[in-house]
């Protein structure tokens, strides 16, 4: 029984890996056996989430997230809690006798240094690829973007906007420095929280509202070309009037957890 649950959790991570919303999840590339004070970790794939974390064969997990681990069925509970929810996981392990605080990361290193946002990495690009990366996702997210969604549901529109968003998120990842897609990322962001408040998800609405003012932001500290600022500048005049609209009383408070990547010898 415990062989076949064992390769239950090994599927479920390695099935994330293809999955078209996440890159990976941030448990991919590892393997666990039960032992008494939690989960020990048998292997530990090279260039996977936890390998670049610092985890190693050996090391026993003791808490993902603040919740006690102690046998597979737990993992399993906290990992579909979190899958495609999160980009960070924080750990507690066991090693050698000492406990070590560990963050498992899967966000675009790329786009957390120059835009200050933390979104999953690509997904795997599809064989036989004749174009660049960048190329291939922003042709994918202006697609999207120009789709004609006049006729389609709301929730229908929301969807696509999101698709368009990971492809152009996708994009960023491989040239970080263009204004032209960061522009592309902020436009959509501000139509997904017209989007959310036109549903009445007021919350949602005022997150993707502020995403989009830090893409908007940080593009104006990133160019002097007047024909950029003045688009910048417009955007987020509008989005001012739009968020003054908005009755916060029905919004809940909005918050990122902050968490500190403690590096663990190894």
């Amino acid at each position: 029984m415990r062989l076949y649950v064992l390769f239950f959790i090994t599927i479920i991570s390695l099935s994330t890996f293809i999955s078209p919303v996440n890159a990976q999840s941030i448990f991919s590339g590892m393997i666990f056996s039960e032992k008494k004070e939690g989960l020990k970790i048998v292997e530990v794939q090279s260039g996977s989430p936890g390998f670049e974390a610092g985890l190693i064969k050996g090391d026993i997990v003791l808490e993902i997230e603040g919740e006690k681990i102690k046998s597979l069925p737990d993992y399993v509970k906290i990992s579909k809690e979190i899958k495609d929810k999160k980009v960070e996981a924080s750990l507690v392990i066991l090693r050698k006798d000492v406990e070590y605080d560990v963050t498992i990361m899967v966000y675009s290193i790329p786009i957390y240094q120059n835009w200050k946002e933390k979104v999953v990495e690509p997904i795997t690009l599809p064989r036989g690829l004749t174009k660049t990366p960048y190329i291939y996702w922003v042709g994918k997210g202006y697609r999207a973007l120009n789709e004609n969604m006049n006729n389609m549901p709301i929730d229908a529109k929301i969807a696509n906007y999101n698709k368009a968003l990971e492809y152009l998120l996708s994009a960023l990842h491989y040239r970080p420095e263009s204004i032209d897609t960061a522009l592309q990322i902020a436009s959509a962001y501000r139509k997904l929280g017209n989007l959310y408040i036109e549903k009445e998800t007021v919350n949602e609405g005022v997150i993707n509202y502020r995403k989009s003012i830090k893409f908007f932001d940080g593009c104006h500290k990133k160019t002097d070309k007047e024909d950029y600022l003045n688009k910048i500048l417009t955007n987020l005049q509008e989005i001012k009037i739009e968020l003054s609209k908005i009755k916060y009383e029905k919004a809940e408070p909005a918050s990122e957890t902050q968490r500190k990547s403690l590096s663990i010898p190894q």
